[in-house]
């Protein structure tokens, strides 16, 4: 019976272990990476960008950032990481760009497991030229 007992426990245990070093168990997240280029496609610096995850009942802001020199802003990078999930990336100017003709705001993204996306936006110049 005590031999029986240490059996039973060693599997349990094993299988504890086993279910726990599991790779597909760990919550997997990704990142987003949002690119806002010019005209020649130079990246535009100082475009506020807001990440924002679906809900059944809309939306919540989720992460928000601006872009660098080189346009770029990064979600999920040194925070963790972005969940799976539905999201949209909408884009707000400080500076003297808009979107360009034919260019939406508001870009779906989705994420699945530990997915790099990247998401492009391409915006024109207002105003006077510098």
């Amino acid at each position: 019976m005590t031999i029986s007992r240490l059996l039973i426990a060693a599997a349990l245990a094993t299988a504890t272990l086993s279910a726990c070093n599991d790779s597909t168990s760990a919550s997997s997240t990704g990142t987003i990476s949002v690119k806002v280029v010019d005209a020649n496609d130079a990246g535009v610096q100082s475009v506020n960008v807001d990440l924002y995850k679906t809900l059944a009942d809309g939306a919540i802001l989720w992460r928000a950032g601006s872009t660098s020199s080189n346009g770029m802003a990064f979600f999920g990078v040194d925070d963790g990481g972005i969940e799976a999930g539905d999201y949209y990336v909408h884009l707000t100017f400080v500076t003297g760009y808009q979107l360009a003709p034919g260019e939406t705001n508001d870009k779906p993204v989705t994420v699945q497991g530990q997915d790099n996306v990247q998401v492009t936006f391409r915006v024109v110049q207002v105003g006077p030229s510098h």
